[in-house]
C-alpha cells in the first residue's frame, strides 16, 4: 500500500486545504485497522516533519494524529480521516442553503422563510 506524506498549512475545518506533497512510501496496515482511522507502519528516518497524508487506495486524506517509534527507522503513524478533503468534490457540488459564508460572515437568507435586508 502506498501512502503520501504531506504538509498541511490550512485550518482543519477548511475544505480546500493548502497541501505540500512530501514523499510517497510503501506501508502495511496493522491488524484491526480501518479506513477511517488506520495505523500504518512505515520505514522513514523522521516522519514528524509531516502532519498530513493521502492514501490513494482508500481515496482519502488524513490528519496524522500520532507518531510511535517502533525501532530505528520504523514508525507507526496513526491517522484520522479528513472528511472535508476526502469528499470535497461531493460537498462542493451539493445544493444547499447557506446561513453564513466565509467571505461576508452572513447571508441574507436564514433558515425557514425569513429574509433579512
Amino acid at each position: 500500500m502506498n501512502i503520501q506524506l504531506c504538509s498541511n498549512t490550512s485550518e482543519k475545518n477548511k475544505i480546500n486545504k493548502t497541501i505540500t506533497t512530501g514523499i510517497t512510501l510503501s506501508g502495511s496496515l496493522r491488524n484491526e485497522s480501518n479506513v477511517v482511522n488506520p495505523s500504518i507502519i512505515i520505514n522513514i528516518d523522521n516522519p514528524t516533519i509531516y502532519n498530513y497524508a493521502y492514501i490513494p487506495e482508500f481515496n482519502r486524506y488524513y490528519f496524522i494524529t500520532d507518531y510511535i517509534s517502533l525501532r530505528t527507522g520504523m514508525w507507526q503513524i496513526n491517522l484520522k480521516s479528513d472528511v472535508l478533503m476526502s469528499f470535497k468534490d461531493s460537498i462542493l457540488s451539493s445544493e444547499v442553503l447557506i446561513n453564513k459564508t466565509e467571505t461576508t460572515g452572513k447571508n441574507n437568507y436564514l433558515s425557514g422563510s425569513n429574509w433579512v435586508n
